[in-house]
């Protein structure tokens, strides 16, 4: 989202007086990166956890003898993970 021209003015004036008053915080501070998962981890950890929960509901749904559950665990077991490496596919192409 981008700042307004006063918002940004003010910004710019209290990063210029960190750094005069503090220059090893403003430079630690500019190093700073916010720590990432990479997106290949979570559709990984997404797919294991749409076949797990699925898996579940399979089982629930067959004891219970409710199709409705059955056909649930069903999609979410391979519906989910097809569509999130589909999406990872793509955006590799792109």
């Amino acid at each position: 989202m981008a700042l307004h021209g006063e918002e940004q003015r003010r910004l710019s004036e209290i990063e210029r007086q960190l750094a005069e008053e503090n220059p090893r915080l403003a430079q630690r501070l500019s190093e700073l990166r916010p720590m990432r998962i990479p997106s290949m981890i979570l559709a990984i950890l997404g797919a294991f956890c749409a076949i797990a929960c699925g898996l579940f509901l399979m089982v629930a749904g067959a004891q219970a003898h409710t199709s409705f559950l059955i056909v649930l665990g069903t999609v979410l077991c391979v519906g989910v993970p097809t569509a999130i490496v589909w999406r990872s596919v793509i955006y590799r192409f792109r």
